[in-house]
């Protein structure tokens, strides 16, 4: 039997916080590595929220902090807290899609600008204790963008590459581009990491058959949507849904975001509402939205389990 391909948890802004991924990894197996939504400097500083979640991070072999940066003296601060916190690896991001970003030249917005790409790396380079790695987009505007950073990517000391094959503009619908990153990849010397559209263990069998020297499938909205999802996978298919561990992840994330919220009910109930957005395969559209419009955390629960109890 082929050997399972390693499962990576994307980052994902506003979800897969420290309350989150620490939780997720006491209740789910599967997932090899988990990554940080992106670090930045802001003022001349790394913002206050960032330092804090990689603070309060449990599994720091198996989490890999995410920066966002477009030059080098930022990469000096971030990095340098990603050694101070004890951490091992460290990955760039040249994708995030969102025009907050990008029109800072940051995330994919740095992809048309090759002189700044290498800025980035260069600096990188200066960290040898750190193992680094890149997320990126095919690119901002235009999808042969990526091909003009490959002979930067090349040069710079990377433990692989994780591409999603869309362009910015796309943000996360329209068509993934699967020619694109067949010859991206195939022109990139380090192992590279498939990330986009996996809802199912039929896509990620999809995609390891279509892609087999990849190194990892990265999975974001699907797994938010499945916690499950990279177990049953590594289960061959065969553990499905568990209703009763999925309900003890959510009362365990209930009291995380009430602790970090100084027991603010309100506060844990609104965060707890925003997964709502990438809800289980099979939940039906109207317990969704009255599980959205709860008002307390006892209602909001047994909602819950009233919804994915009919999967």
């Amino acid at each position: 039997m082929k050997p399972h391909t390693e499962i990576y948890f994307a980052p994902l802004q506003g979800f897969t916080d420290y309350v989150y991924r620490n939780f997720y990894a006491e209740t789910f197996d599967g997932v090899e590595k988990f990554f940080t939504p992106f670090l930045r400097v802001e003022g001349g500083e790394v913002r206050r929220k960032d330092a804090v979640d990689l603070e309060m991070t449990a599994n720091r072999s198996i989490t890999v902090p995410q920066i966002i940066a477009n030059c080098s003296e930022d990469v000096d601060i971030l990095a340098q807290l990603v050694l101070n916190k004890g951490f091992e690896h460290c990955d760039i991001n040249f994708g995030c899609p969102f025009p907050q970003q990008t029109h800072k030249m940051r995330g994919a917005g740095i992809l048309p600008h090759p002189d700044k790409v290498a800025e980035v790396l260069k600096a990188a380079a200066k960290y040898p204790e750190l193992k680094f790695s890149v997320k990126m987009r095919l690119g901002n505007t235009d999808k042969t963008e990526c091909l003009a950073i490959v002979d930067i990517l090349n040069d710079a000391p990377l433990s692989f590459v994780t591409v999603h094959p869309r362009i910015s503009k796309q943000m996360y619908s329209g068509a993934i581009d699967m020619a694109m990153f067949q010859e991206l990849t195939s022109k990139i010397n380090h192992p590279t990491v498939y990330n986009g559209d996996i809802a199912t263990v039929d896509d990620i069998h999809r995609i390891t058959s279509q892609f087999p020297n990849i190194k990892a499938v990265m999975i974001g909205r699907g797994l938010l949507a499945n916690p499950c999802l990279a177990q049953d996978y590594m289960a061959d298919g065969n553990s499905g849904f568990d209703v009763k561990i999925y309900m003890n992840f959510i009362n365990n994330l209930l009291h995380g975001y009430l602790a970090q919220y100084d027991n603010s009910e309100y506060m844990a109930l609104d965060k707890m509402k925003t997964f709502w957005a990438y809800p289980p395969l099979g939940v039906n559209k109207k317990h969704v939205k009255d599980i959205q419009k709860s008002r307390t955390i006892s209602e909001f629960v047994m909602k819950v389990a009233v919804a994915v109890n009919k999967l």
